[in-house]
């Protein structure tokens, strides 16, 4: 099975340096053009499945090229939606890091109130590769998600332990990666 990963193009919430998490904003202009510009990278893989997240910013991000196929397998899973939050939500980009810092705890096992850890979000990656192995054997999927469940993804398929999450680079906006599985 080939995985491709890609992060959504620049969202609003990313444009206002917002933490954005479960919330569902669509792309600002940039990320607008950047889903554009993807057309011609995607076009060089052939992919057999495509799955996003139910939010709109991964959604307007694959859609421009969803445009130029015909005959598409398009599913939504809220496996792959963003880590939420909690009480962080719509708040500074940097509002987890921040208050995990000030207050020295780690960053990968906090949990918001009403919200995820990152090693919560790499638990549901997890059962998202199960998903994908008892789903979509042998075929190409590429997944459209966001920046805290790809990394997470990103480091099941590589078999690395969550607690090096801060030590690897995310994808950045626009971004893909390919891997088999």
């Amino acid at each position: 099975m080939k995985i491709y990963l890609l992060r959504h193009s620049k969202s609003i919430g990313n444009e206002k340096e917002i933490l954005d998490s479960c919330m569902d904003f669509g792309l600002s202009e940039e990320g607008k053009k950047q889903a554009q510009d993807l057309i011609s990278k995607l076009q060089k893989y052939k992919f057999d499945i495509f799955i996003t997240s139910p939010l709109k910013r991964t959604i307007e991000t694959i859609n421009p090229y969803l445009k130029t196929l015909k005959n598409l397998k398009v599913l939504t899973n809220k496996l792959t939606l963003e880590r939420d939050g909690g009480k962080f939500t719509g708040g500074i980009q940097s509002g987890i890091k921040d208050y995990c810092e000030k207050n020295k705890l780690n960053k990968v096992f906090f949990r918001p109130n009403n919200g995820e850890s990152i090693k919560d979000v790499f638990a549901r990656a997890k059962k998202f590769v199960e998903y994908l192995k008892e789903n979509f054997k042998n075929e190409s999927v590429l997944i459209c998600g966001h920046k805290n469940f790809l990394m997470s993804l990103e480091m099941v398929l590589r078999k690395l332990p969550i607690k090096d999450y801060y030590n690897y680079e995310a994808l950045g906006n626009g971004e893909i990666r390919e891997f088999d599985l």
